[in-house]
């Protein structure tokens, strides 16, 4: 390897791993907001999970396995409370005792939770981990038929929807999240799963006739949707007056989405000092809901030919939040892209280019590997 290359990327890597175990093993508990992530969708590099085999229904097994809610306490420490998970909504998390008595924690102040989980599911996630969507779907809907509990079927509905965004099914992802998720739960602890669109996409052109109908809802996140599908549409008009109006949202992550929304339209000709703005914005927002912002952050930097930190901005979507397949392949593509302009214009024979070059040809390969269902990892595989 290069040493230049070790020295940039390497570096920069290490750098974003770091932030990733940060953001999933601090010493107070994992930083995901409002209980929007259960333990059991925590990479298992950082969780335990407690794993049943039932694919029929609750076993006996499950019936007697303890789930556990980590909550936070006085002074900002966590509680871990054992009991099974009765519901988990916008209303709150209900855990009851094995006395049968049960106790109520609201959605913000539940940090993680371990439900039970089926054999079936336990095959979904491994199966989408390595990037066979189409099968992981399937066995997520076979898990959902078989639950008996609604909150779980909703959980298992906003994997779903993950699955269909990720195979760029905009029109089933979001029937699935307005249908099956919102409407059961107008404020669901599982919008983290929301299918925005983030860049121009052909498939987007089947789901409009839908988004003007979302566009016109009385639920913020509906419109959000609807609006993120139409903004490059012949109805752009219309959905920019939306976002325009869900930047004054109670809802402050559904306001922050929408101003990052509107990036899709002024990142060419937004001003070096504004992006620090931008930055602060992506912070502010749950974690699983950063990836979309940060690719068009990075592609803002492109633009004001800050390189190196437009790389970071578009390393930071796959490394720390793969599970948004869709947003991450993009930006491993963009990053390669990157890489490969760099190299084409670096001085001929010139330790910079071919420190790009190698770095060009490491991320296609990893956006191959990852992320195969994707249109860019064909583009892609080949070159």
């Amino acid at each position: 390897m290069p040493k230049q290359f070790f020295g940039r990327t390497a570096f920069l890597w290490c750098a974003l791993l770091t932030l990733s175990f940060y953001a999933v093993g601090r010493a107070d508990g994992p930083s995901f907001p409002s209980g929007w992530q259960s333990l059991s969708e925590v990479p298992a590099r950082a969780w335990h999970v407690l794993l049943v085999g039932s694919e029929t229904g609750p076993s006996a097994a499950e019936n007697t396995v303890e789930e556990f809610v980590e909550v936070k306490g006085t002074e900002g420490r966590v509680q871990r409370w054992r009991g099974r998970i009765v519901n988990f909504s916008g209303a709150g998390l209900i855990l009851r005792f094995s006395d049968g008595t049960e106790k109520h924690f609201p959605v913000e102040k539940v940090v993680s939770y371990s439900p039970n989980t089926s054999s079936l599911c336990q095959q979904a996630m491994e199966r989408l981990s390595e990037g066979a969507v189409s099968e992981a779907l399937e066995l997520f809907a076979r898990a959902r038929s078989v639950e008996p509990r609604e909150w779980r079927q909703r959980e298992i509905a906003a994997q779903i929807v993950r699955c269909y965004h990720a195979l760029g099914d905009y029109v089933r992802a979001g029937e699935e999240f307005v249908d099956r998720l919102i409407a059961l739960d107008p404020q669901s602890p599982f919008v983290w799963c929301a299918p925005l669109a983030w860049f121009s996409e052909e498939t987007l052109a089947l789901v409009e006739p839908r988004a003007r109908d979302w566009l016109n809802s009385d639920v913020a996140w509906v419109q959000l949707l609807g609006a993120s599908y139409l903004i490059d549409s012949p109805a752009s008009a219309q959905a920019v007056k939306v976002l325009e109006g869900l930047r004054s949202s109670s809802d402050k992550t559904v306001a922050l989405l929408a101003s990052a929304q509107l990036w899709r339209r002024g990142w060419p000709s937004v001003q070096p000092e504004q992006l620090s703005q931008w930055e602060n914005a992506i912070e502010e927002l749950p974690d699983r809901l950063k990836a979309g912002p940060c690719y068009l952050l990075g592609l803002a930097w492109k633009q004001q030919k800050v390189f190196d930190r437009a790389m970071v901005w578009f390393l930071k979507p796959p490394l720390l939040w793969p599970e948004n397949r869709r947003v991450a392949a993009r930006c491993l593509w963009e990053a390669a892209e990157l890489a490969g302009k760099l190299a084409a214009t670096a001085p001929p024979g010139s330790a910079d280019g071919t420190d790009y070059q190698y770095e060009h040809q490491a991320l296609l390969k990893e956006l191959v590997r990852t992320f195969p269902e994707t249109p860019w990892a064909a583009r892609a595989g080949g070159k």
